[in-house]
Parts: structure tokens; sequence; C-alpha cells
């Protein structure tokens, strides 16, 4: 479905939205990413395992999966805030430990963790057949080895393309991914006594007919990313929230455009 509202639109929405909110929304986003180094820094003091090892992989795992996500979608519930005309504010960051929000939204994160697993499982089995077990698992769970890449490189220029090709692929269907689950934490956000199944489900019906749109939204901030990190990651503070709101006025005028979400089809 072709929506009437172009990304222009979306992201001139997003400032309009953002005006005198600028510096709320950048504290928030500075809060967001403080609280997660230091409880990452403190648990690292108390458990002392290296980053790398199975101990240290559980430990990342269980704080993303079940503490910093909370953080990431507060702050995308603040974004949906701002576009509606509502003033943010940072006790918002603990929004979703409230026990209305933390089991559905702790569901739909682990759903998406498990989804992007299994895709990437999928994706990338053609490089576990040419390149091992070691370049594999690490490209499954985004830690490329720089040397074992320049190795392929140079080995075999065609092994080398195969894992660009699918690294390029398994990026794409990432943010597909990731798009639906996002909109789904705002589709819960609004409808919070929807069960989590049909709030996937709703959350990707209004993608469907609509990516090709949304991709573009998303291309259209990697200038903005890159002049963020540019500036030390400063710039990221009101980069981030000119994103978010940007993609909630997509979401929006998604579920503006499809209805509420009282049956999926």
């Amino acid at each position: 479905m072709k929506s009437q509202i172009t990304n222009a639109m979306h992201r001139e929405q997003a400032r309009i939205s953002l005006k005198d909110q600028w510096g709320t929304m950048a504290w928030i986003t500075f809060l967001a990413a403080l609280i997660t180094m230091l409880i990452g820094a403190v648990v690292s003091m108390i458990v002392r395992a290296p980053e790398d090892s199975a101990t240290g992989n559980v430990i990342t795992f269980l704080l993303n999966n079940f503490i910093f996500f909370a953080l990431t979608y507060a702050t995308y519930y603040c974004a949906l805030e701002v576009l509606r005309g509502r003033k943010a504010d940072a006790s918002m960051l603990g929004i979703m430990f409230q026990g209305k929000f933390y089991i559905p939204m702790l569901l739909i994160n682990l759903i998406q963790a498990i989804i992007g697993a299994i895709l990437n499982l999928i994706i990338l089995l053609p490089i576990l057949l040419t390149s091992g077990v070691v370049l594999y698992f690490s490209m499954m769970v985004n830690k490329i080895p720089l040397k074992e890449i320049q190795g392929e490189a140079t080995g075999d220029v065609t092994v080398a393309l195969m894992i660009l090709l699918f690294t390029i692929l398994a990026a794409f269907i990432g943010v597909f991914v990731s798009g639906v689950f996002q909109f789904a934490v705002w589709v819960k956000i609004d409808d919070n006594k929807l069960p989590v199944g049909d709030t996937i489900k709703y959350a990707l019906s209004l993608m469907k007919g609509r990516f090709g749109q949304y991709f573009l939204l998303q291309l259209s901030f990697i200038g903005w990313f890159f002049i963020g990190v540019l500036t030390f990651g400063i710039g990221l503070l009101w980069v981030i929230p000119y994103h978010n709101v940007a993609i909630a006025s997509f979401y929006d005028t998604a579920r503006e455009e499809k209805g509420a979400p009282i049956s999926v089809e």
C-alpha cells in the first residue's frame, strides 16, 4: 500500500514534534546509555568474567534481554509521546519496568531475539558450509573476526564475496525484523490488552506493503548517524531521538491507514 505521506514529511513531522524537546530527548538518550554502561560495569566488576568467555556471553545475554531492552523500549515510548504532542521526561525511562508493560515487552523482545537467531542460522548457512564453524557462529552473534575475513578474502575471492553478500542479506532482513518489532512495542503501548501474538501479527500487517518506504526512511538517516559518530558520539544524542520520532511518525501513519487492531487479516 503506497502512503500519501512521504519520508520527507515524516522527517519534517519529527522536527516539528521535537521543537522545544530536543534537549529533553537528548538528555533521555544520554541517561539510557549511561545507565546501561554503569550497570554493565558494575556487573563486570562483580562477576569478573572475560568478555568472550561462556560466562561473559551469558551475562551479556541476560543483561541485554532482561534489563537493557526495557531502556531501549522506553526511548521508543518517549518518541511516541513527543510525536503526539506530549511532554517527555527522564522518569519515563523506568516505564517499561512497570507490571503492565514488563512481561509483555519482555516476551516481544525474546521472540525477536529467537526469530533473529533462526533467520541468521538459515541465511548464513552457506558460510558454515564454506568457511567453517568459527566464522559462522561469529557472524551469527554479530562478532565478525576481522582476521578471519581477511584470511578468507586473500585465500578465496568467491568465499569473500559470499560472506559479503550474505552479510548484506542478513542486515537487510534484520532491518525488516527490527522494524516489525519496534512497531510491536508501539502497538502494545497503544493497545495494552492485546495479546502478544496478536500484537506482533498486527505490527507485521502494518509493515505489509510499506517496507520499501520504511527501508528508504531508515537509509535516509545514515548520513545523520555518520555525522553523529564523527562528533565522538555526542551528536547521536540528537540524531537518535530524531530518528525514533520519524519512525514513530511512520508507525502512526501506517496505523491510521490500516485501522485499529480489532482483527488482523
